[in-house]
């Protein structure tokens, strides 16, 4: 997702921004936006820390994502609840914010702003002078605000009301992964069988995979509903890798399908994946959720996969190149710079007769 230049132009376009970012209206949170050449290379949000947490180590969980970030955006946004002012007249989680500032000051990442967002009105961390930042908040320009939201509304971006409606998105369902479990295993038997048969077994199994990759493409892409045994179908052929890195190539390489839904269907697809196939429709989801700019089902997703399999390389890549702070376009470049063949393989056809 290109982010527009509205929403990092001022606090109230920054508030504004935040809820269509991350996919909630985030609370008790810590938000840091990390720019490299004016653009928004990493959004990432955190829990505050309880008042017994060093604030060291709290901030140097937050730095180690800086990567080669030039600039920062921080934004505290307190439980509804919670005072603005502690008594000591301080902001809230001023002390944590100031060591953040500190360590970063010793830095070349300029901090463009540092904000603190409840309710209707916003504070600076920066500045304290009345004139433009009164002690009671600045409320927030309610035209900026549809502004942005109008913008993010234009490229597709939608809301959640909060963080566990989000992950949920992702969570397994153990009615359809028993159902699909079932169907998983008579289709792998039928295929076994199917290539039993054949005159040339590698031929038809490549057959196989080319029919396959379309099948998958297809389900991602296409509004018509798929059924539980197409469902099965895909879980099954992305467990190969060259169906998976194809399809992977192809969506890379398109500009005809629609990327949110393409990970809405991954993701659904990931709701009833069962134990053994949870793994590569999971690294789909994620990195389709992770090239619309969706970090927070991106990452639900990747824990997904993390979960059913630890030394997955496709998450292992994906995870490194987020916490890096490497903007979704370098996916795309890394496929774009791979050809079919290389990520589809070599066919029976293509493959050289040995001499006698």
């Amino acid at each position: 997702m290109e982010i527009p230049e509205l929403v990092i132009a001022g606090p109230d376009s920054i508030a504004a921004s935040i809820p269509f970012i991350i996919g909630f209206t985030p609370h008790n949170s810590l938000v840091v936006m990390w720019l490299r050449q004016g653009c928004v290379r990493l959004t990432m949000r955190l829990d505050l820390p309880p008042a017994h947490v060093s604030p060291s180590e709290w901030v140097d969980a937050v730095m180690a994502h800086r990567s080669s970030s030039d600039e920062v955006i921080i934004c505290v946004l307190p439980s509804l609840e919670a005072p603005v002012r502690d008594l000591a007249d301080d902001l809230h989680s001023h002390e944590f914010v100031s060591e953040l500032l500190a360590r970063l000051s010793m830095t070349e990442c300029r901090v463009r702003d540092a904000l603190l967002v409840s309710g209707d009105r916003w504070w600076s961390y920066l500045c304290d002078e009345p004139e433009c930042c009164p002690p009671a908040g600045t409320p927030l320009d309610l035209e900026i605000l549809e502004s942005v939201a109008a913008r993010f509304a234009l490229a597709g971006v939608g809301r959640l009301p909060n963080r566990e409606t989000v992950v949920a998105v992702c969570a397994p369902d153990p009615a359809r992964q028993a159902a699909n479990r079932l169907g998983v295993r008579a289709r792998r038997r039928a295929r076994s069988a199917r290539l039993a048969q054949a005159d040339d077994h590698r031929r038809a199994f490549e057959a196989w995979r080319d029919s396959a990759i379309s099948l998958v493409g297809e389900c991602l892409c296409s509004s018509a509903e798929f059924s539980p045994e197409i469902e099965c179908e895909v879980l099954l052929a992305l467990c190969d890798v060259r169906v998976r890195d194809t399809v992977l190539w192809e969506l890379a390489n398109s500009s005809s399908h629609d990327a949110h839904r393409a990970f809405e269907r991954a993701a659904a697809l990931l709701r009833g994946a069962p134990t053994g196939t949870i793994p590569p429709i999971g690294a789909v989801a994620a990195i389709l959720g992770w090239l619309i700019g969706d970090g927070v089902r991106a990452m639900a997703a990747l824990e997904r996969v993390k979960a059913a399999d630890t030394d997955y390389a496709l998450a292992e890549l994906l995870d490194r190149s987020i916490s890096a702070g490497l903007p979704p376009s370098s996916w795309l470049e890394m496929m774009r710079g791979l050809s079919r063949a290389a990520c589809r393989g070599s066919r029976p056809d293509q493959v050289p007769a040995t001499s006698s």
